[in-house]
Parts: structure tokens; C-alpha cells; sequence
């Protein structure tokens, strides 16, 4: 207790002791000081002043973050936005790209069946191809076998007794071989079987040369010659005579039927093949048809068909020819076609040689007339460019020669796989940039295979004579005109004049200086290139008019000045009348020289020149 009262005395003497030194300081301190609480307010105010600033600033602060995160909330969305639209559209190529792959592998998957049936129908085709080869080459020796050894097996004469000899039925079944067709084969072969025809051969055979066959009915009109020669010994060379009589009457046809050509060229082939004509028989008359017939048809190839025909049907037999599609059919398939041993090598290399001289000339023709169309497309092409269309005639004339020259292409084509030959090659022909653009065509004389065909590049014979025929200016133009119209005149006076005394020659050499400073003068006019009316040739030809009666009159006045005694008057006069006579001259030159340029066509000029 006594310890802390002692500590409470302490601490009051202490609290005393403060309280004093706070009064001393406070009498101390300067007046000024004494206005604490003013200054107290001010700085008050101050702080709220400053407090002010700063709660904006954090306002603005406030403002600018909330900005920046609204910003960064946009940008986020837009990222977002940005990542689902590229993601899309990953997902829409990736889709549109499955769907290629997808289209891309029906269509590999369609070609490859495509190619496969194509493939298929090919494989068919070739087979099919390799089986009628053979079948026609077995049933062709196997004929032939048969023709060859008719001699020996044909029937005796007790055969015939016991066979229909009526007129009635073989005269019927004589003008039924006139008409063969395959569909008859059977009921002609039944009606032959049943009758004797011994007396009727003469007949029967000129039936059948005379007959108008089809190609397909060829085989037919065969079948039953094969019959006809295994029974009838006399029908073989009734049937050969007959034929070459046919062939000879023939050559006095200017036109020859074609089809009658073919099938006749076709059908004695066939004879020789089966064994009917002998080799040496059959084959001088098919070479000698074959050559007719080429030798003919060496520049127009109208026959060509004809060629075709016999090399299709009968050229691996006769010309041992091997077509390039089947050579290729056999290479790719493995197939064995048969081979040419009716007739030998030796006797084949004449044909060979005599189709590829004619295919030589057809192609040349090809050409030919591959440059000719192209000629004529391009002439097309200019006058389309320059006229806007073609007339009736040269379209009607383009189409007939190209629907010519697609047939001469074919039949080419056509030869050249059956004889193994190359085409020739037909380059075509590239439009130049002259032909579609701007400019004027320009016709270049001598210029080879551009403008030879009839017509050329004129319309007509009267624009040919308008532009190539020109005519002759002196029968339009006034002669005066003319420099060797004044020397002319001067040589015609002065021959007229040579009875003349020497005073008129010296008005003669004295008037000639006049009229040379006339012409320098004519030279040196300045020509107003004003165009002019159509309407003044009229008054031109008043000025003609009225310069040559002026003419006359200073002619006339100058005969009166030479009988004159004062030289320097009628000097004077004359001067006057050539300066009248050269500006009527001006005014002719340049009313002539004005219309000039509406002179734009035909009529125009004549009407200016008359």
C-alpha cells in the first residue's frame, strides 16, 4: 500500500509538472499561433479539396478498369467466336473435302465398271470376231474342197430321170434366181434338189449375173453355184464366159451402178475362193476388174467403197491382208486367227501391191482436199469478219464440200486399218490474230491455193472490172487540163502553120511563154479542201462551157493582134485574156477537185465523171 500510494504521488507531481510546461509553452508561442483552429479549418478544406481528386481518379481508374475488362470480356467473346467459325468452317471443308473423296470414288469406281464392261464388250467382241473368222475360213475350205472334187463325184445320167424336167417349174425357178436373197437360201436349195435342169444352164446362168444381189445375199447366190457346179459340169464355164461378157459391156457405161459394182466384184471373189473358178481364171478376172476399177477412180475416189467392200469380205483370202484391229485384238487377247492358205503368197503380192498404190492416191486426195476446206474456212472466216455473214450460195457450197470431204476421211480411215497403213497427217489450221481482230485484208496477188476458187475475193464481174480495169481520165477530164494536151496543140498549130510568113511564128514562140506560166500557174494553186455539194457538176460544166468559148475568143483576138501594127497593145491584151482564162481555170479545178471526196461509191463517181 505504502508503495503505491507512492507510485499515485509520482504520477500527479508528473501530470502537474506537464500541465505547467504546456501553459509556459503556450504564453510562448508568437500570436500567429494562437489561430490554430483557423488554420485547422483550411487545412480541412485543403484535404477535401485533395480528397475530391483523388475519389475521380478513382472513378476514372474505376471507369477504366471496368472498360478493360469489358474490352477484355469482348475480345474474349470475339476469340471465342473466331475459334467456333474457323472450327466451322474446318468442319464445312472437311465435310465438302469427305464429299470430293466421296464423288471422286463413285466416279473412279463408275469408270472402273465402265472400263470393265467396256473391257468385257471388247473381250466379247474379239472373241466373237476370232469365232466368225474361223467359221468362214472352215466353211470357205471345206467348199472349196467340195468344188474342187465335184469332177469326181458328180451324179450319172440315170440320176437325172428321176429329177422334175417340167418347163413350168425350172422356168419358174430361173426367174427366182434373179431375185436371190438369204432369207430363199432354203426353199431355192429344196426347188434345186427336186429339179433337172440340164437344158436351162444358159438361162440359169444369165439369172444369176444378171441378178441385183445385196451383199448379205452374196453367200446365197454361192451356195447355190456350188450347187449348180457339183451337178452340172458345164455350169463352171458357162458361168466364167458369162461374166466376162458382162464385165466387157461394162466398160462402154459412163456411169456404173456402185452397188451392182460391189456386189459383182465381191460375188466372183467369192466363186474363185470356194473353188468354182480355177485360181489362174478367177484371179486374172478380179485383178483385171480390181485394176479397172482403180485406174479409173485414181483422182475423184468415188469407187472407194467398192475397195473397201472387197478388202473387208474378201482381202485375207485373196491379198492376204490382216487388218491392224485384228492384229491388235490378237496381241492383247491371245488369239489365233487363222491363217491365208487358200491361196498362195505369190499370187497375193499383186493385189497388195495394186491397194496400196491406190490408198497412196486417196490419201493424196485427203490432203488435197484437207487444204482446200481449210482455204475455204478461212476465206469464210475473213468475209464473216469484214460482211457480218455469208451468202446462201457459199455457205450451201461449204457445207456440200466438208459433208465430202468427212466421207473421204472416213473411207480413209476405213482403208487404212484394213490394209495396216499409217494415216497422213492433217494439221489444222491455227486462226492468226489478223483473222479476228482489227485491220484490213489485203488481197496478195500470186499467192498460192488462197484465192482459187471460182469467184475469188469480188463479188461479181462488175466489182473485178470497177477495181481492176481503170479507166481512162482524158475521156472525163477537161483536156485543157493536161500538159501534153498544150504541147499537142502546139504541134498540130505549127504544122498547120508552115505556110505561115516568119512574123506569124514569132507571135506563135511569143504567145508559148503565156501559156507556160498558165501551167506553173495551174501548178501552184492552192486547193481549198472544203467539201462541196453533189450538185455542182452542173455549174463545173457551165465553166467548161464558157472557158472554151473565152478560148475561142482569144484565138480569134490573137489572130486580130498579129495583123495588128502595134505589138505592145496586143501584147498587153493577150497578158489580160490568159490572167481571165487562168482563174476560170482555177474555179474548174477546184469545183472539180471538191466533190472529190464524196465520191464514197459507184454511182457518185460516174455522176461526176459524165
Amino acid at each position: 500500500m505504502p508503495a503505491e500510494r507512492k507510485k499515485s504521488a509520482n504520477m500527479d507531481e508528473k501530470e502537474s509538472l506537464l500541465n505547467n510546461k504546456e501553459k509556459e509553452f503556450v504564453e510562448r508561442r508568437p500570436v500567429g499561433t494562437r489561430e490554430k483552429p483557423k488554420d485547422d479549418v483550411k487545412v480541412g478544406v485543403k484535404r477535401e479539396t485533395v480528397k475530391v481528386p483523388e475519389d475521380k481518379k478513382k472513378k476514372l481508374d474505376e471507369d477504366k478498369r471496368k472498360k478493360e475488362d469489358k474490352e477484355r470480356k469482348k475480345k474474349e467473346e470475339d476469340k471465342v467466336k473466331a475459334e467456333e467459325e474457323q472450327k466451322k468452317k474446318e468442319e464445312e471443308e472437311k465435310k465438302k473435302h469427305e464429299e470430293e473423296e466421296k464423288k471422286k470414288q463413285e466416279e473412279e469406281v463408275k469408270r472402273q465398271q465402265e472400263e470393265a464392261a467396256a473391257q468385257l464388250k471388247e473381250k466379247e467382241e474379239a472373241h466373237q470376231l476370232h469365232q466368225e473368222a474361223w467359221e468362214r475360213h472352215q466353211a470357205r475350205k471345206e467348199l472349196r474342197s467340195k468344188n474342187q472334187n465335184a469332177p469326181d463325184n458328180r451324179p450319172e445320167e440315170n440320176f437325172f430321170s428321176r429329177l422334175d424336167s417340167s418347163l413350168k417349174k425350172n422356168t419358174a425357178f430361173v426367174k427366182k434366181l434373179k431375185t436371190i436373197t438369204e432369207q430363199q437360201r432354203d426353199s431355192l436349195s429344196h426347188d434345186f434338189n427336186s429339179l433337172n435342169l440340164s437344158k436351162y444352164i444358159a438361162e440359169a446362168v444369165a439369172s444369176i449375173v444378171e441378178a441385183k444381189l445385196k451383199i448379205s445375199d452374196v453367200n446365197c447366190a454361192v451356195h447355190l453355184c456350188s450347187l449348180f457346179h457339183q451337178r452340172y459340169g458345164d455350169f463352171a464355164p458357162s458361168l466364167l464366159q458369162a461374166w466376162k461378157k458382162h464385165f466387157e459391156a461394162r466398160k462402154e457405161e459412163k456411169t456404173p451402178n456402185i452397188t451392182k459394182l460391189r456386189t459383182d466384184l465381191r460375188f466372183i471373189a467369192e466363186l474363185t475362193i470356194v473353188g468354182i473358178f480355177t485360181d489362174k481364171e478367177g484371179l486374172s478376172l478380179i485383178y483385171e476388174q480390181l485394176k479397172n476399177i482403180i485406174n479409173a477412180d485414181r483422182e475423184s475416189h468415188t469407187h472407194v467403197s467398192v475397195v473397201i467392200s472387197f478388202c473387208r469380205h474378201c482381202g485375207d483370202d485373196i491379198a492376204g491382208l490382216v487388218p491392224r484391229k485384228v492384229k491388235t485384238v490378237a496381241e492383247k487377247f491371245n488369239l489365233s486367227f487363222p491363217p491365208s492358205e487358200i491361196i498362195s503368197p505369190e499370187k497375193q503380192q499383186p493385189f497388195q501391191n495394186l491397194l496400196k498404190e491406190y490408198f497412196t492416191s486417196l490419201t493424196k486426195h485427203l490432203k488435197r482436199d484437207h487444204r482446200e476446206l481449210q482455204n475455204i474456212e478461212r476465206q469464210n472466216r475473213r468475209i464473216l469478219h469484214s460482211k457480218g455473214e455469208l451468202s446462201e450460195d457459199r455457205h450451201k457450197q461449204y457445207e456440200e464440200f466438208a459433208m465430202s470431204y468427212q466421207k473421204l476421211l472416213a473411207n480413209s480411215q476405213s482403208l487404212a486399218d484394213i490394209l495396216d497403213e499409217n494415216m497422213p497427217d492433217l494439221p489444222q489450221d491455227k486462226p492468226t490474230p489478223e483473222e479476228h481482230g482489227p485491220g484490213i485484208d489485203i488481197f496478195t496477188p500470186g499467192k498460192p491455193g488462197e484465192y482459187d476458187l471460182e469467184g475469188g475475193i469480188w463479188e461479181d464481174e462488175d466489182a473485178r472490172n470497177f477495181y481492176e480495169n481503170l479507166i481512162d481520165l482524158k475521156a472525163f477530164v477537161p483536156a485543157i487540163l493536161f500538159k501534153d494536151n498544150e504541147k499537142c496543140s502546139q504541134s498540130k498549130d505549127s504544122s498547120k502553120d508552115d505556110s505561115r510568113d516568119s512574123k506569124d511564128a514569132k507571135d506563135n514562140k511569143e504567145a508559148a511563154p503565156g501559156s507556160e506560166d498558165l501551167e506553173l500557174e495551174l501548178e501552184n494553186l492552192d486547193i481549198n479542201d472544203d467539201p462541196l455539194e453533189l450538185d455542182c457538176g452542173d455549174e463545173a460544166e457551165d465553166l467548161t462551157k464558157k472557158l472554151l468559148d473565152e478560148q475561142g475568143k482569144r484565138e480569134g483576138a490573137d489572130s486580130t493582134g498579129a495583123d495588128s501594127s502595134d505589138g505592145k497593145q496586143a501584147e498587153r491584151k493577150q497578158e489580160d485574156e490568159e490572167a481571165s482564162t487562168g482563174s476560170h481555170l482555177k474555179l474548174i479545178v477546184d469545183a472539180f477537185l471538191q466533190q472529190l471526196p464524196n465520191c464514197v461509191n459507184r454511182d457518185l463517181i460516174d455522176k461526176v465523171l459524165s
